[in-house]
């Protein structure tokens, strides 16, 4: 996890791969294109997601899009008023900022003794939060390393009550030709590459964070309004 093998990194220092202008005409760019596509459906395949934006270059801000996507989503259903996000108090960081910056309220779900969520604390907070629960974030394994045996009935309380189920990919390796999110009740994830699959990660690079996601939330990933594989925002990563 997170090694930088020399054969992983010397492609990116070869200037007929790494020099390519962002906005170069995309006849010129079928190769990449390509390479975008195949990746995209690798990991819908992996995750058990609908749909991928490769746009993201860090989970961090994965966990933003993934966010945002939500919350555009509930807009276009004209449920603005929900934007409450709870986050187990062992989560990582990260996720209660995202979820600030998203423009969410957090709301706590305490843990149980083992640190597991406590289903009965979280049941109590979406039914209290009913009306407006956007979200509710958890990583899966937990921060703790377990695979928490509640998931099925957490993701089942979190969606009887109106909101979306972000699983944190942070410890997707642990998955991989395990487990889906996709399938367990997760409706959207970032996946932190750089320990799943050893991206080029270290003295400032990114650590690379594409966001994955259901069907329904597709049409809210992130995209490029001046990029012709992003002109189709509903479509353009079904796989």
């Amino acid at each position: 996890m997170k090694l930088n093998a020399a054969t992983e990194m010397i492609p990116i220092t070869w200037p007929a791969f790494s020099d390519i202008h962002p906005f170069a005409p995309v006849e010129q760019a079928q190769g990449y294109v390509e390479l975008l596509g195949e990746l995209e459906a690798a990991l819908c395949r992996i995750t058990g997601y609908d749909a991928v934006s490769l746009q993201p270059n860090a989970g961090s801000q994965g966990e933003l899009a993934g966010l945002l996507a939500i919350s555009r989503y509930h807009a276009s259903r004209g449920d603005q008023e929900r934007n409450v996000c709870l986050i187990p108090d062992s989560a990582h960081g990260t996720n209660a900022a995202s979820a600030v910056m998203a423009g969410m309220r957090v709301v706590v779900v305490a843990t149980d003794d083992a640190g597991n969520v406590d289903l009965v604390d979280l049941r109590n907070k979406a039914t209290e939060h009913s009306g407006e629960l956007a979200a509710a974030m958890v990583t899966y394994p937990s921060t703790h390393g377990v695979f928490e045996e509640g998931i099925g009935e957490l993701s089942r309380i979190v969606h009887d009550n109106g909101g979306q189920l972000y699983v944190d990919g942070a410890n997707l390796n642990a998955l991989v030709g395990v487990a889906k999110p996709g399938w367990f009740g997760g409706d959207v994830s970032h996946l932190n590459l750089h320990k799943t699959f050893c991206i080029p990660h270290g003295g400032g690079g990114p650590g690379v964070g594409p966001v994955a996601a259901r069907s329904h939330l597709a049409p809210f990933l992130p995209g490029h309004r001046f990029s012709p594989r992003d002109s189709g925002a509903a479509d353009r990563h079904h796989r």
